[in-house]
């Protein structure tokens, strides 16, 4: 649906854009990826539509031409993968993606969204996490893992690497149904620390009244 006209009456359709796989950190002066998306209110078909990353000051940093075809699993989502250069500067950035309005034959409004980058320095050490199941032992697989500002997921073999510079941090792992992991560390090499959780079952009447 369209709810606004141009000058000459003509009704615009409206479009949507989103940003996702930005990492959560990324170090100084790297090159990096992300994904973004444009959904048009009438579920057009872009015609070499481009999608703009720009920095806090307004000023073009790299741009990419939506995919003919939606993506996989969505509809009329049409995307596009962005090469990108981090800052050189430490700290969190705040950037955007945009896309302008078109003047075809549909006429489209621009439409532009916000993201965060932070770069960080080079890292130095390597944590390494292995999280199991503390009563059966089994590796738990798709467990968040914090080291803030970076963060993963565990493999199928409940592993999970992140590299960072030396510092103290601060270890959070947590998984469905589990009570999240927690534990202060010095980091100064490569280190391995295992997170075992323990499963967040209901309380029985047994426990309530024991």
């Amino acid at each position: 649906m369209t709810d606004n006209t141009d000058e000459s009456g003509s009704e615009i359709h409206n479009t949507h854009i989103v940003v996702w796989d930005v990492p959560s950190a990324i170090e100084c002066g790297e090159n990096f990826g992300i994904k973004a998306g444009v959904k048009c209110c009438g579920e057009c078909r872009p015609d070499d539509w481009l999608v703009e990353i720009c920095d806090h000051a307004g000023d073009k940093l790299a741009s990419a031409t939506l995919s003919d075809e939606p993506l996989q699993n969505t509809t009329a989502l049409y995307g596009a993968e962005v090469e990108l250069t981090a800052p050189e500067s430490q700290g969190l950035h705040a950037w955007i993606a945009r896309v302008a309005a078109t003047d075809s034959k549909i006429p489209h409004s621009g439409c532009i969204t916000g993201f965060s980058v932070r770069a960080v320095p080079a890292s130095e050490c390597v944590v390494m996490v292995k999280a199991i199941d503390q009563a059966s032992q089994a590796p738990v697989k798709g467990a968040r893992v914090v080291v803030h500002p970076y963060r993963t997921f565990t493999d199928e073999c409940g592993l999970a690497r992140l590299a960072v510079p030396k510092g103290e941090y601060r270890l959070f792992v947590s998984g469905k149904n589990y009570f999240p992991f927690c534990s202060d560390n010095d980091v100064r090499t490569d280190i391995t620390i295992e997170a075992k959780l323990v499963v967040d079952r209901e309380l029985t009447d047994a426990d309530i009244w024991a």
